[in-house]
């Protein structure tokens, strides 16, 4: 190659160069995103809670029986559960709404010497129920029911529905996420900071409170047992990372 022809391809090249500077010099960059601007990052534990009237009940009544045999027991539980069904279905509660959660029949152990001293039954045996009301105002009714067929009540809790805890969870996440937006915002003011961005979000059920009423406590009334129960409780955490930059 002549020494003409080198050099023109020098400066073709140089000139190219600068061009393709000068172009790069011009194109715009690009707006970046919050998260390519942020250099800070705030976490937070909030809890949001959220509260409504019970909307379901749940009873675990039972029949008792005792005896010197099983049989004897067993003809027992038999004769007091048709008796609490009777009862049951006279306080409109069909047999789609309970069901046998627990039965059995045990022999007490004693000592051989106690054997011959004690006169207490032998066997005992019980036969357990499970009702699921829907309107949490006919418990007294049910109450009386099993108590008029000598049953007993051995535990009442007034909670929600699957469907209503659905809706509160969401409005417990909601309050959650307020309180965790607030705690950042403070954090970021006082800091010299601006909260950009969510960058992570842990969140579980923290708590869910069905309220207990024990059937001792009931308020016997001339024209039934009265039961009042209170809100039912659902709690929320959530743990939230933000991004965040320096003002």
């Amino acid at each position: 190659m002549s020494p003409n022809k080198l050099s023109a391809l020098v400066v073709a090249t140089a000139l190219l160069a600068a061009g393709l500077v000068g172009a790069a010099m011009m194109m715009p960059t690009g707006a970046q995103n919050a998260d390519e601007t942020a250099d800070r990052t705030i976490t937070v534990d909030a809890t949001g809670e959220a509260d409504a009237a019970p909307n379901q009940a749940v009873l675990r009544i039972a029949v008792t029986a005792e005896g010197d045999d099983p049989q004897t027991v067993r003809d027992d539980l038999s004769a007091g559960a048709a008796d609490l069904r009777e009862n049951l279905a006279e306080a409109n509660v069909s047999e789609e709404q309970y069901e046998t959660s627990e039965y059995r029949i045990r022999q007490d152990r004693r000592p051989p010497r106690e054997e011959q001293s004690s006169d207490a039954p032998e066997y005992r045996g019980a036969h357990q129920f499970e009702v699921t009301l829907d309107d949490p105002e006919r418990v007294g009714a049910v109450i009386d029911a099993t108590a008029d067929a000598g049953a007993e009540v051995n535990h009442v809790s007034f909670t929600l529905s699957d469907e209503r805890r659905d809706e509160l969870r969401e409005d417990a996440i909601a309050d959650a996420m307020t309180d965790a937006r607030l705690q950042a915002d403070t954090i970021a003011n006082n800091g010299d900071l601006s909260v950009t961005s969510v960058a992570r979000v842990d969140a579980s059920e923290r708590n869910y409170s069905p309220v207990r009423f024990e059937a001792a406590a009931a308020d016997a009334a001339a024209d039934g047992t009265s039961v009042s129960p209170g809100d039912v409780t659902v709690s929320y955490n959530v743990r939230v990372t933000y991004n965040a930059t320096t003002n």
